[in-house]
């Protein structure tokens, strides 16, 4: 990331690399400038290889904390703000961390996080100004240091991913990965001076980072960043000039919920980069925004597997890249053929194109792997070289972008008084992917009432992983007896009399 950016500040250094919609803007040469006085303020409390945790928004600031971290070779951290307190220290602690720096608005947002960060003794400070007596980073003043010279294989960040199973984990990633999705996503969308990218999640996520910061700023193009918003989407693709965008399946499906309107076409937008989104959905965006949708197949852990250039085949992920080799398999790990659907597995050709390990988790890592095939949990069928995606496989959800873990689901579930059993599926989401719909069994004698489980969901799971619908069964299906079945509930699909939390009158 460092040498990214100290490149691009050496051919343009005046030139604006980074503006957040209503907040500040910075030229690549400022957010070399700034990183570089940061770096030697972080060097006062970290060296080269420690782990630093970080908490802070999109934005400038964000770029140049990152930037700071990369130029002293320290492994960055980022926590994302939906992840729960407790699963944030036990990341922080595998890792090994050494400080954590944050935002005073991620400050103010989750202090609990704050306070167990410094109850298992790690120091905090603040990267913006001081807050509620914590030191600020610029408190602290060193030499200006130079630049750690690093490899493509060395470590660069631990990104927290859900992986194969829904449960957090922190994905250890070398420089060569980032780079890599990069210049793959530069070579898809085709980025030069001229563009202008917009980004609406969060710093936290590669997507922001890897596909479009970094693409950004090796294209020489202009990156703003912004929370998402249907009502003020296409304002600001207007007022910025905004040439491309970044989406996911649920982005696509808001934007067109609005009402059509003369102004739809009334921008400068030609392509946008993500996915999933089926047929439809391209053929709509195209139609109505004239806007062309370029789908790519990534995961946290490798980047793009496959990418969609010039040439769109709508519906499909994109086409395998030269840096991996993938293949489909049956049930019982033989390989199918061509157009046949199973679960996708991915062989990276080169040592700096895949994430090193989920740190401290080696059993966890080792089973993400079989025969050197990382096992991506998804499921897929290729084509003549492109990849067709059908979505996770039966025990997994998907649901904004964000896996669920379904075990957890149920056993929050179950904690309920009323609960006797439950399970947690995934069901086709109007916005793609899957909404989370738990079925439960009432104890015997016990009435259960969805809106108050919903209630007792909601305090205790994190916000993309609480059920929209709930269904009430006399039993679960078991496929060996004992072993809940959860690919029968979600073959059976939504029941009718669901309960729903976003219908407007329920109980």
């Amino acid at each position: 990331m460092a040498e990214a950016v100290e490149r691009r500040a050496h051919a343009d250094a005046d030139g604006e690399v980074i503006r957040r919609v209503g907040g500040s803007s910075m030229s690549a040469g400022l957010v070399l400038e700034n990183a570089v006085d940061m770096a030697g303020s972080l060097a006062t409390l970290v060296g080269s290889g420690d782990v630093v945790a970080t908490a802070c928004p999109s934005g400038p600031t964000a770029v140049t904390l990152t930037t700071a971290l990369s130029w002293l070779g320290a492994i960055e951290l980022p926590i994302p703000i939906t992840l729960e307190s407790r699963v944030a220290v036990r990341l922080m602690t595998a890792a090994g961390c050494v400080l954590v720096v944050a935002s005073t608005d991620r400050l103010s947002a989750e202090l609990h996080s704050i306070d167990l960060a410094g109850a298992v003794g790690i120091p905090v400070v603040t990267v913006d100004g001081r807050w509620d007596g914590l030191a600020a980073l610029s408190d602290r003043t060193g030499p200006r240091p130079s630049r750690r010279r690093t490899s493509r294989n060395d470590p660069a960040a631990i990104m927290v991913t859900s992986g194969t199973s829904g449960r957090p984990k922190g994905a250890l990633l070398c420089n060569g990965v980032g780079l890599g999705q990069s210049a793959r996503v530069r070579r898809a969308m085709q980025y030069d001076s001229r563009d202008v990218l917009l980004n609406v999640f969060p710093w936290q996520h590669v997507n922001a980072r890897h596909a479009a910061f970094l693409p950004a700023v090796e294209s020489g193009a202009r990156l703003v960043v912004d929370d998402f918003s249907a009502r003020r989407f296409w304002h600001t693709a207007r007022e910025e000039n905004v040439t491309a965008f970044n989406f996911m399946g649920a982005v696509c499906a808001i934007l067109l919920r609005g009402n059509e309107s003369d102004d739809d076409r009334a921008h400068s937008i030609s392509r946008a980069y993500g996915g999933p989104a089926p047929e439809w959905m391209c053929r709509e965006v195209s139609r109505r925004f004239g806007v062309q949708l370029r789908q790519a197949y990534a995961s946290t852990e490798l980047g793009d597997v496959a990418t969609t250039g010039r040439l769109v085949k709508p519906g499909a992920a994109g086409q395998i890249v030269a840096d991996y080799r993938v293949r489909v398999t049956a049930d019982d790990g033989s390989i199918l053929e061509d157009g046949l659907t199973g679960s996708l597995e991915v062989l990276p050709r080169r040592s700096d194109s895949t994430f090193t390990e989920y740190v401290g988790e080696p059993e966890t890592t080792r089973q993400a792997w079989r025969d050197g095939w990382f096992v991506t949990g998804d499921r897929g069928r290729l084509v003549d070289g492109w990849l067709h995606y059908e979505g996770r496989s039966a025990d997994t959800i998907r649901r904004r972008g964000l896996t669920v873990d379904a075990e957890h689901v149920e056993r929050v579930a179950s904690v309920h008084p009323d609960v006797a059993h439950a399970a947690a599926v995934g069901v086709p989401s109007e916005l793609t992917e899957d909404e989370v719909l738990l079925a439960v069994v009432p104890h015997v004698g016990r009435i259960i009432h969805p809106a108050d489980l919903f209630r007792h969901c909601a305090r205790e799971l994190p916000r993309h992983a609480v059920p929209r619908y709930i269904t009430i069964e006399t039993d679960l299906p078991t496929s060996t007896g004992t072993k809940l079945d959860r690919r029968a509930l979600r073959d059976r699909g939504l029941p009718t009399a669901a309960w729903d939390a976003e219908a407007p009158h329920h109980d």
